[in-house]
C-alpha cells in the first residue's frame, strides 16, 4: 500500500487543494494526482451507480474512465522525469479509497461541486503546465486539464438528462 507523505493531506479533496498550492509539480506530487485521479474513477463509478438513466449512467462512466486515464499520464510524466518506477495501487491500496462512500447522490449542490471541481482543475492543470519545463509532461498536463472541462460538460448533461426525465 503506498503511504502519503506527512505533509499531504488524507481526504483526496483536501489533497488536490493542498497540491494547488505548489506552483510546480514535484515527483511525490506527480504520485499524489495520480492516486487522487484514480480515486476520481471510483467518484463517478459510484456516482454512476445510482443512476438509472441509461446515457447519463454512460456519460459519468466516460468520466471514470478518463480520471484513470489523468492518472496513468502521471506516470508517463514520472517516466518521462527518469523517476523511479511507479505503479497505481489496486484501489484498495489507495490511501484515498477508505474515505469513499458506498452510496453517492446527485443533488443540486453536487451538480454545482462537480461542475466547478472539473473547471477549477483544468486551470490548475494549464497552471502547472505553465510552469513545467518539460514540454511533453507540460503537454501531458494541459491533456488533463482539457479533459477536465469535458468532466464538467458531462456533468451538465447528466443533469440535463436527469432534469428531463423527471
Amino acid at each position: 500500500m503506498y503511504v502519503l507523505p506527512d505533509e499531504y493531506p488524507r481526504d483526496p479533496f483536501e489533497a488536490f487543494a493542498f497540491l494547488k498550492t505548489r506552483p510546480a509539480l514535484s515527483n511525490e506530487d506527480l504520485k499524489v494526482i495520480a492516486l487522487i485521479e484514480s480515486y476520481g474513477e471510483l467518484f463517478y463509478d459510484i456516482l454512476g451507480r445510482g443512476v438509472v438513466h441509461e446515457e447519463a449512467r454512460a456519460l459519468l462512466a466516460r468520466n471514470a474512465a478518463e480520471e484513470r486515464g489523468h492518472a496513468h499520464r502521471m506516470l508517463k510524466a514520472l517516466k518521462l522525469r527518469g523517476a523511479p518506477a511507479f505503479e497505481l495501487p489496486p484501489i484498495e491500496e489507495n490511501p484515498f479509497f477508505s474515505l469513499a462512500p458506498a452510496e453517492i447522490l446527485l443533488s443540486e449542490e453536487l451538480y454545482g461541486l462537480l461542475e466547478n471541481g472539473e473547471v477549477e482543475g483544468d486551470l490548475q492543470y494549464q497552471a502547472w503546465a505553465d510552469a513545467e519545463p518539460n514540454p511533453d509532461i507540460a503537454q501531458l498536463l494541459r491533456l488533463n486539464g482539457a479533459e477536465e472541462l469535458r468532466h464538467c460538460e458531462r456533468v451538465m448533461q447528466v443533469k440535463a438528462l436527469l432534469h428531463a426525465a423527471q
